[in-house]
């Protein structure tokens, strides 16, 4: 217990001169900080307590499940983001180029993913598997009900779709090359109320209960660290005013239109997105399992 209470001390000090420094910066009023605290005891009153920590939720994850890809710019890593509810394992094994599973009519425009996996030295990594999974088009994650996402209230029903909809394992080549096919995801809502006090803050700071069009995915191969990531699309307005935070510049990849569907054969136009996954080496001395 002595242990746990030092790192409160120490942590809480921490928060202190980081909220004290804000307060000096924008010279903030007994009545600023007053209305605050009245905001946050309506917070409580509402039972959003535990809504509220999705404005901090992904950046405590960076902190401790993303750790081993912390700051990403010193070697051309790329990008840590966190797992989320969504994520169910046993997705099926897929040999690229692969179609992830879907419906034979699966609405949304076509989208085809690809792209090298390699280490931070340039090396690639043959046989890695990209895992990936998303929302569909009509806003739904396959396998789920809403009460996957407790305590957050998100609508999700996938009565009629198949388990594994628009999930898989790709497995790259040898040369480390990837590419699936799937479909343009929807959009995911946090499930915050409209008429709450959070919300009230939301719309006062223009941020957006929904997230940005993404597909996630897990990566690994041997002698890596394994990497959860997701990947943005260019034109989103939602990518710079989430409610979780600003989505990281070099994930947001642009999408290229095709009209030569049928040398494809799809029957509509598709779009293409050219994504690399950068891993990082295991350290010398450690070990670590592949997921």
């Amino acid at each position: 217990m002595r242990e746990a209470e030092a790192r409160v001390r120490v942590v809480f000090a921490d928060l202190r001169r980081a909220v004290d420094d804000v307060i000096l910066k924008h010279q903030v009023t007994l009545d600023e900080l007053l209305a605050g605290v009245d905001w946050l005891q309506q917070v409580a009153d509402a039972g959003e307590l535990t809504s509220a920590s999705v404005l901090f939720y992904k950046t405590v994850l960076k902190g401790t499940a993303g750790a081993a890809y912390a700051h990403a710019e010193k070697d051309g890593a790329s990008h840590w983001e966190m797992e989320g509810p969504a994520h169910r394992p046993g997705a099926p094994v897929l040999h690229t180029p692969a179609v992830l599973p879907m419906r034979p009519d699966e609405p949304g425009e076509p989208l085809i993913v690809g792209g090298r996996v390699r280490t931070t030295l340039g090396a690639p990594l043959p046989g890695a598997a990209v895992e990936v999974w998303q929302i569909d088009a009509n806003d739904v994650y396959s396998g789920m009900d809403s009460s996957d996402f407790a305590p957050l209230d998100i609508p999700n029903d996938s009565t009629g779709v198949p388990a594994n909809n628009l999930r898989g394992r790709v497995i790259a080549d040898a040369d480390g090359r990837y590419e699936f096919r799937t479909v343009m995801p929807g959009t995911e809502t946090f499930g915050l109320a409209t008429d709450s006090p959070l919300a009230a803050l939301t719309r006062t700071l223009r941020l957006e209960g929904r997230r940005p069009r993404h597909i996630h995915a897990i990566v690994s191969a041997d002698a890596c660290l394994p990497l959860t990531t997701q990947i943005y699309f260019d034109g989103d307005p939602l990518v710079e005013s989430t409610i979780e935070g600003a989505v990281p510049a070099q994930a947001v990849k642009e999408t290229i239109r095709h009209e030569d569907h049928r040398t494809r054969g799809l029957d509509q136009p598709y779009r293409t997105l050219t994504h690399d996954f950068v891993l990082r080496p295991v350290p010398e001395g450690s070990t670590v399992s592949r997921r």
